[in-house]
């Protein structure tokens, strides 16, 4: 049990008669309590917890430590889906072990840019994570630049360490028929649904049968907080009946009719791919064929089938092409071949 307490600390002391005992600790360091109850035990979790809860934290004003707290505290941070927030704070923490007490002021000194590089280049084998890492130390700097904490922000136009990209990553005709024709019934319905209204894992497992009004799907995303109105394609609306039919809570469920959980999707869809031998792409990819796909076929120009697949994405006017071209439209070669049937 207590391998799992963050924080606590083991020690072993050699006693006066020659024996060795381990003694264990709250945390490290002068004055951190020891904790007598067995190790493993729930009166050892309990203990740990009491004397952790009220524990002193001090947070230098002035730091970058004291900036995070202050952005964690704004509102547009309380806004942020859940999740992304786990995501954050767990990040946050990596951040502060590094630059706790790094003053404010020298963010804005000459050669803090390469201060802030060099510690995300003690990442690099995990680019993608060393960016990300960079990215939410960016975004506090561009906040506290916005309301003026600071005058410089230094990490502005950084090229990212990681150049990977799944925008390429489009399932073919082969292996969607699989999924919708021999996928089991509660995996092919979540599949069946991505395709057809091109929203994120998250929104399509937690999206409410009340969103369902007969004819059109209206679903607020939990990363942008954008609401979109979808009319339900014929292949999706014997779904969605039912779900209304049978009054459940959420659209859709798993195979015992519970809401589905994150974790538990994810390994039934592994499972499920295995089984279906389809390899090479994941179901985030599903929001990037769906994109692809009706760009090659819809017969509008370039602009109008942009700002179509951005109404139903949820992406701004603004933000459409960019957003859409980079991270989900896949390579003119293609969407060439998939204009051809050839994909």
């Amino acid at each position: 049990m207590e391998g799992k307490l963050v924080g606590v600390h083991k020690i072993k002391v050699k006693l006066a008669d020659g024996s060795e005992a381990t003694y264990y600790y709250a945390w490290r360091g002068k004055g951190a309590p020891r904790i007598y109850a067995k190790p493993g035990t729930k009166a050892f979790t309990q203990e740990f917890v009491r004397l952790t809860r009220d524990r002193p934290t001090h947070v230098a004003s002035g730091t970058i430590a004291s900036l995070v707290e202050e952005f964690r505290s704004t509102a547009k941070y309380k806004s942020l889906a859940p999740n992304t927030r786990k995501d954050y704070e767990r990040m946050f923490g990596i951040i502060k072990a590094k630059f706790d007490t790094f003053p404010i002021s020298a963010i804005e000194a000459r050669g803090s840019r390469k201060v802030f590089l060099e510690w995300r280049d003690t990442m690099k084998d995990a680019p993608r994570s060393a960016d990300m890492h960079l990215g939410l130390l960016a975004r506090i700097f561009a906040w506290a630049k916005d309301n003026e904490t600071i005058l410089r922000n230094p990490l502005e136009r950084v090229e990212h360490l990681h150049e990977g990209t799944r925008r390429d990553s489009v399932w073919t005709m082969e292996q969607i028929n699989t999924v919708l024709t021999k996928a089991v019934p509660h995996l092919r319905k979540v599949a069946c649904i991505a395709l057809w209204t091109m929203q994120r894992q998250a929104d399509l497992l937690t999206m409410p049968t009340l969103v369902f009004d007969g004819k059109r799907v209206s679903i607020k995303q939990g990363k942008t907080g954008a609401r979109v109105w979808i009319t339900a394609a014929p292949d999706i609306l014997p779904i969605l009946q039912e779900a209304k039919e049978s009054r459940r809570q959420r659209v859709l469920v798993n195979s015992l009719g519970q809401n589905w959980t994150s974790s538990g999707f994810k390994s039934s869809w592994r499972k499920e791919m295995k089984r279906l031998g389809i390899e090479g792409v994941t179901f985030h990819d599903l929001r990037g064929t769906a994109i692809t796909y009706a760009y090659a076929h819809l017969d509008r120009s370039h602009e109008e089938k942009i700002q179509l697949i951005a109404e139903i994405s949820g992406h701004s006017r603004e933000d459409a092409e960019t957003i859409i071209r980079r991270h989900y439209l896949a390579g003119q070669e293609i969407i060439d071949a998939i204009s051809r049937g050839t994909k």
